[in-house]
């Protein structure tokens, strides 16, 4: 290439205008920001909150930026740091399959934390949100399967060069300074999967938040003049070689050309792992009657190979805390054929250490179906299988769960999905503030004002 990767990235992403953005996907950018601060809010008594909150506490003289449900403020990246916390904790934000999986929302704290230190509008916001969903979606695309998650690296990773190209063109309108800021990122930021194996610790919800927030920091030093390597990406010890071993520039390269691939996100109905969705979805079809549970003998999982591949983790059969049992397959839908419901309630330390639950997650095992595995990733499909003592079987199987962009959550859902999370938060009227000062945000010059009907009693 005549040009550095990350130079190309960035005059793309300096080419980016929220007048030429179609009116669909400004829609989605308030749906996906709707979304992604219940999930924030819901959140904010958790473990990993609580402690983001005291460190950044420590550290933060400056007070720029606004800490989802606090009246306080701290510099930026600490609240990107503390908001994407949040935002992950509960495994209920969006998600994208590609060669590797992302949690794309987790660039929307970036996004807010450097606006609103730099009294941008919400139309800054949303163009910010397509240039971290376009470069992070991308990147999941352009690696080459398995990924750099089948490589030991948490998909996060991804989420370093997204969070930088967006916090930049936050700061300054200079093609260079994002050039640098994606280097810089790129230098520092890369994270080992070790923490998404076995037992799960706390720390799994802070693993995007962690590098979203090096990656506003590395925003602000290049733009304050600190430079990094120029091909970040294909010189001889640059990112593609040590980290994803092959990428297709070609396709980077195109980025926000055509549809944009924020209208690719899924919005997940329920707190567990992305893959299972359908199975859950599935289960809660079939309704089947808890006395008639008693009779199953088998229940089989059906999932796309790579997703089978994955909720095969012996480790995750007995789980023993929220972190893992919300990527459990096994738990997932054994709780839910049980409480015919996968809300918070089903994750409670109570629940998961429960013998009903126990008893059902043996009769669980996961198999990898042809058809589904054929349409992956495009279609992230699942279906369940259930063999009864008196002979008789039932199945189901979804194409598309819901959430998917060919199954999508309606405004309503999402609205709904919203108040259900903050409902023991928030006063109906305050909730509902929020939700008409999010779906205007485009008419937002001020972003102190999405955050005031967020703040906790």
């Amino acid at each position: 290439m005549s040009t550095a990767l990350s130079m190309q990235l960035a005059r793309l992403v300096h080419a980016v205008r929220f007048e030429a953005l179609a009116p669909e996907v400004v829609h989605q950018c308030k749906r996906l920001l709707l979304d992604t601060l219940g999930c924030a809010l819901a959140a904010h008594a958790s473990a990993p909150a609580r402690i983001a909150r005291e460190v950044a506490s420590l550290w933060s003289g400056a007070r720029h930026a606004s800490i989802v449900g606090e009246v306080e403020k701290c510099s930026a990246p600490l609240a990107t740091l503390v908001n994407a916390t949040l935002v992950r904790y509960f495994d209920s934000n969006d998600y994208y399959f590609g060669a590797d999986s992302a949690h794309p929302s987790n660039n929307i704290p970036a996004a807010l934390a450097v606006a609103q230190h730099k009294g941008r509008g919400g139309r800054d916001v949303i163009t910010a949100m397509v240039i971290g969903y376009e470069i992070h979606i991308g990147l999941c695309d352009a690696v080459a399967p398995p990924g750099i998650s089948g490589r030991g690296w948490h998909t996060a990773t991804h989420l370093q060069f997204a969070s930088a190209a967006l916090a930049s063109r936050l700061l300054c309108d200079d093609e260079a300074v994002t050039a640098n800021a994606l280097a810089i990122a790129g230098s520092h930021n890369n994270c080992l999967a070790e923490a998404q194996r076995g037992d799960i610790p706390l720390m799994k919800a802070t693993a995007e938040a962690y590098v979203s927030k090096n990656a506003v920091e590395a925003a602000y030093l290049a733009a304050a003049g600190l430079t990094g390597p120029q091909r970040i990406f294909e010189g001889p010890c640059g990112w593609t070689r040590a980290v994803a071993a092959s990428l297709d520039y070609g396709l980077l390269g195109e980025l926000f050309c055509g549809e944009r691939r924020i209208m690719r996100s899924c919005l997940k109905p329920y707190p567990a792992v992305a893959g299972a969705m359908a199975p859950i979805q599935a289960v809660l079809d079939l309704g089947i009657p808890r006395a008639r549970l008693q009779d199953v003998d088998r229940v089989v999982v059906k999932l796309p190979a790579a997703v089978a591949k994955k909720a095969a983790d012996p480790e995750k059969l007995r789980p023993r805390d929220k972190e893992t049992a919300d990527h459990s397959m096994h738990y997932c839908v054994a709780v839910s054929l049980l409480d015919g419901a996968c809300g918070h309630e089903q994750f409670t330390d109570a629940r998961i250490r429960s013998s009903d639950v126990a008893d059902m997650i043996a009769k669980v095992s996961i198999v990898a179906d042809d058809d589904l595995s054929q349409s992956w990733p495009g279609a992230s499909g699942g279906g369940i299988a259930l063999s009864f003592s008196d002979g008789t079987s039932v199945q189901k199987v979804l194409g598309f769960p819901p959430g998917h962009p060919r199954n999508p959550l309606s405004d309503g859902d999402i609205e709904r999905k919203f108040l259900g999370l903050v409902h023991d938060l928030l006063p109906r009227s305050q909730a509902q503030n929020a939700i008409d000062a999010i779906w205007g945000l485009d008419r937002c010059t001020n972003i102190d004002r999405l955050f005031a009907p967020l703040v906790l009693a």
